[in-house]
């Protein structure tokens, strides 16, 4: 496990359209000119350390199991705490938690069930996005803190 991220959505929980999807909604609406898109601001990909990715991934799993630490491969979308690692020359493990209901992924038995389910509930930049409290926040606390003491536990005094 040597990459994780975030996926990038809109507002709507499902996904931010390309520039492609954009020029061709103008086109398909009858727009009189092409549309201009100017991003504005963007990040670079998050890629994480493959050693601090192991080392974090134990404690982790000391929380929730190892079964539930999963690597959903590569997914779309940036954030800037990896520039922040870049400068600061921390090593740098981005992970996702879940917020949804655990009820919802009852029937799923391998990660493109997971992945499917994911697809359908809203992320945490959508206005629809409302975690179930516990056991997010139990189980965020619990990795979080894990996490920490990891790697807090080896810091020279």
């Amino acid at each position: 496990m040597t990459s994780l991220g975030v996926y990038a959505v809109s507002g709507t929980g499902r996904h931010r359209p390309t520039v492609t999807e954009i020029r061709a909604e103008a086109q398909a609406s009858g727009a009189a000119r092409e549309p201009l898109v100017e991003p504005t601001e963007s990040a670079p990909a998050v890629v994480n350390d493959a050693a601090a990715v192991d080392r974090t991934r134990g404690a982790l799993a000391a929380v929730v199991g190892a079964e539930q630490v999963i690597d959903p491969g590569p997914v779309t979308g940036s954030e800037d705490v990896g520039v922040l690692a870049k400068a600061a020359g921390a090593p740098i493990v981005f992970w996702l938690l879940g917020g949804a209901d655990p009820a919802a992924f009852a029937g799923a038995s391998d990660l493109q069930d997971i992945a499917r389910i994911v697809a359908g509930l809203p992320s945490s930049h959508s206005p629809l996005y409302a975690p179930v409290e516990d056991p997010t926040i139990r189980i965020g606390a619990g990795a979080l803190s894990a996490a920490a003491r990891e790697w807090l536990a080896s810091r020279p005094s």
